[in-house]
């Protein structure tokens, strides 16, 4: 069975967002792909991703994952979710 590909649009500024998460060291390789299915997943036809969406699924994430996050990504998500 071969393996099903969506297209999905993402807006600069939420690209920027995820990207800005992964310099800051709060997202690794990992965690941006799950981030990326999670978006693709929810992700409507022919409407781009944008920052509140990749926002909300940052939450997510890091709600999910409270447990194994460095203080400084634990504070990030106090402060900013």
């Amino acid at each position: 069975m071969a393996a099903k590909y969506q297209h999905v649009d993402i807006t600069p500024e939420a690209s920027d967002f995820i990207e800005l998460l992964r310099e800051l060291g709060h997202l690794d390789d990992g965690a941006i792909e799950t981030l990326t299915t999670a978006l693709m997943e929810a992700a409507r036809p022919n409407v781009a991703v944008t920052l509140l969406d990749a926002r909300r699924a940052a939450a997510a994430w890091f709600a999910d994952n409270e447990g194994r996050l460095r203080p400084e990504a634990r504070e990030l998500l106090n402060a900013e979710w």
